[in-house]
C-alpha cells in the first residue's frame, strides 16, 4: 500500500488513477445495473433543485468535477452554458472520452437512465446526452487561487457547484474557508452555490493508493457558508453509507444549496 502525504499539494499529478477511481466508486452490478443509495440520494436532490425552477440561469460551473458527470445530470436541462472543471488533467481527459464517444470511456448510462426517470418529464437518456455533448467545456481549476479559474476567466455564474472536492484541496478549516470563498467569487450576485460532501472522512483508497481527506463537521460548513456571503436554503444529510472503510472512512454525506447574497 502506498500512501500519499498529505504535505505534497500535486498528488493527483502522479497518483491519481481516474478510470480506476470511476471503477470503485461508481461502477455498477453488471446485471442488475442498480446505482448506489449515495448517489441516488445526490441525484434526487440536484434534480429537485433544478426542477424546482428556483436555480436557472445561462451558465454553470462545477469546480473539481474529477472524471464525472454525475452532477450535471439534470443541470443540462436548465443552463445552456455548462463548464467542468479540475485541477487534475486525468479527470478531464477522462470526461473527454465520454463527450467523443471514445470506445473506452465510462458507461454513465445507468445513471443517465435513472435520472430521466426520476425527472418524469419526458427526457430521453439520448436527448440528455447530446445536451450535454454540446453545451459542456472543460476547464482546469485550482481552488486554492483567488480566481480558482486562473489563468482564465469567466462571467460570473447563475450556478456554481462544488462536490466532493474541498476535502480533497484542503488540509485545514481555514483552507477550506478561503477555498469556498474563491469559489462564491465565481458566482454572480442573487446567484446559487450548491455544495456537496463528506462529514468525518479522513481517508480514501484508489487501488493501493491512500489519500488524505480533511474530516468536516456541520458547524464548519455552515460557518464557511455564511462567511462566504451566501445564505443557506436547503441542508440535506444522508447517513446509510454502506462504503467499506477499507476504501472510504465517511461517515455521512452532505447537500446543500445557498444564494449568494
Amino acid at each position: 500500500m502506498e500512501v500519499v502525504s498529505t504535505s505534497d499539494n500535486h498528488i493527483y499529478d502522479s497518483n491519481f488513477d481516474a478510470r480506476k477511481y470511476l471503477d470503485i466508486f461508481y461502477g455498477v452490478h453488471p446485471e442488475t445495473q442498480e446505482i448506489d443509495k449515495e448517489s441516488i440520494f445526490l441525484l434526487t436532490f440536484l434534480s429537485n433543485v433544478f426542477s424546482s425552477g428556483r436555480v436557472k440561469g445561462h451558465s454553470f460551473i462545477e469546480i473539481g468535477a474529477g472524471p464525472s458527470i454525475q452532477h450535471i445530470l439534470s443541470a443540462c436541462e436548465v443552463f445552456g452554458t455548462i463548464y467542468l472543471t479540475d485541477y487534475f488533467q486525468g479527470n478531464l481527459d477522462e470526461i473527454k472520452k465520454w463527450l467523443n464517444r471514445e470506445n473506452d470511456a465510462f458507461n454513465w448510462s445507468p445513471y443517465i437512465r435513472f435520472v430521466c426517470d426520476l425527472e418524469n418529464n419526458g427526457s430521453s437518456p439520448n436527448g440528455k446526452e447530446e445536451k450535454i455533448r454540446r453545451n459542456v467545456s472543460l476547464m482546469k481549476c485550482d481552488v486554492t487561487l483567488t480566481n480558482p479559474l486562473q489563468p482564465n476567466s469567466l462571467p460570473l455564474a447563475d450556478c456554481v457547484l462544488v462536490a466532493g472536492c474541498l476535502i480533497c484541496a484542503c488540509k485545514t478549516f481555514t483552507d477550506f474557508k478561503i477555498a469556498l470563498e474563491n469559489i462564491v467569487s465565481l458566482v454572480k450576485p442573487g446567484g446559487h452555490l450548491i455544495l456537496t460532501d463528506y462529514f468525518g472522512a479522513s481517508y480514501y483508497f484508489v487501488g493501493e493508493t491512500k489519500f488524505p481527506l480533511l474530516s468536516l463537521n456541520e458547524n464548519i460548513v455552515r460557518e464557511a457558508v455564511v462567511e462566504s456571503g451566501c445564505k443557506m436554503e436547503e441542508f440535506h444529510m444522508f447517513k446509510d453509507f454502506h462504503l467499506s472503510e477499507e476504501v472510504f472512512d465517511c461517515k455521512n454525506v452532505f447537500c446543500l444549496l445557498a444564494q449568494k447574497l
